[in-house]
Formats: structure tokens, sequence, C-alpha cells
């Protein structure tokens, strides 16, 4: 009796780490669904400038290390070995609404010939080949072939740097030769109108003898 109140109490515990673990990880991902979400409304609205995208990138990456951290956290149960199974399927054909508001729209309906699909822990037949083909190409690469494609990959590099250096140096002399002009322009404004109304001049305040 008192090994099945261990075991028992065991399990329960278990369960609340797990529960716990899992509402954590919830809130972060939220988080960063959240800021994601915010980021891509304000590039398809436009006008986003870059401190607003640094800003945005920030807040991102700092969000996906506190979720990093929470998976690697020592009291973190470790999720990737725990099973989930359905405790009963979707009636009907049409959709689960209490399962599709718990899945955010993802899942519409769990039916038996779907079940499978998202139950599945091994790759697709098609899917298994294409990686199998990708991982063969791979290894068939030899060294000398991936030094040189690094080589490649810098010399590249190395070519768009100098493009940009190029088109900020341009970019800057002509930013500077605008704001020259904009000042001489301003300046012959100020010229006409003295000649043409005398506005600017400087009124004499010297008595005639």
């Amino acid at each position: 009796s008192s090994g099945i109140n261990a075991e028992y109490g065991d399990i329960h515990r278990m369960e609340k780490e797990v529960d716990n673990a899992l509402q954590t990880v919830h809130q972060r991902v939220n988080g960063v669904k959240g800021s994601l979400q915010t980021f891509m409304r304000k590039l398809e609205l436009g006008g986003v400038y870059w401190p607003d995208v640094n800003e945005n990138f920030s807040t991102l990456a700092g969000q996906l290390n506190f979720l990093q951290k929470a998976l690697t956290k020592e009291d973190t149960p470790q999720l990737q070995n725990l099973v989930l199974l359905p405790l009963m399927t979707s009636t009907g054909t049409g959709p689960d609404t209490t399962l599709e508001q718990l899945t955010e729209g993802r899942i519409p309906y769990l039916a038996q010939d779907s079940l499978p699909n998202y139950l599945r822990t091994k790759l697709d037949l098609e899917i298994e080949k294409k990686e199998h083909h990708v991982s063969s190409e791979v290894n068939r690469i030899t060294e000398q072939n991936l030094q040189q494609q690094i080589c490649d990959l810098n010399n590249l590099s190395d070519s768009i740097s100098d493009i940009i250096q190029t088109s900020r140096e341009s970019w800057d002399e002509y930013s500077n030769h605008g704001r020259s002009s904009e000042n001489d322009n301003k300046e012959l404004v100020k010229l006409m109108s003295a000649l043409e109304t005398g506005k600017g001049l400087r009124s004499s305040n010297r008595k005639r003898g």
C-alpha cells in the first residue's frame, strides 16, 4: 500500500511539473508570436525605419532567449520524451469549435482519417526519399570542393561589401552636394528679393550734413 501511494505521489508530482512547464512554455511562445505579429503588421503598413527594425529584432532575440532558458532549466521535464495521445476524436465531418479554439485554428477537427498524420513519428515516404537524396548529395562533397565553395562565398561577400561601401560614399557625396545646392538656392532667392524689393537690406541711419 505504501509503495502504491509513493508511486501515485511521484506520478502526481510529475504531472504538476509538466503542467507548470507547459504553462511557462506556452506563455513564452505566445510572447514571441505576439511580437512577430506586431512586427509583420508594421511591415505590411509600411513606414518602418531601421531603428524600429533593430528594436523589434532585439525584442524577439530576448524572448527567444527566455524561451530557451525555460526549456533547458534543470527542473524542466524532458518534454520531448512525453507521448501525446488524444482521448477522443471529433464527431461528424464539420469543424470542432472547441478543438479549433484550443489550437487557435490550426486543427479544425480530429477525425479517424487525419489522426495518423498528426501523430506521425516518422517522415512521410516521399519526404524521407527527398531527405535521403539531400544527405547523399552532402556526403558526396569532398573537402577540396567544400574549401572552394567557402572561398567563393568569401569572395562574393567581399564584393558585396565593396559595392555597399562604394554606394554609401556616392550617396554621402550626393547628399552633401544636395545640401550645398539647397543652400545656394536659398542665397539666390535672398539676393533676388533684395534686388527687386530691397528686402533684407539695412537702412542707413547717417544724417546728411
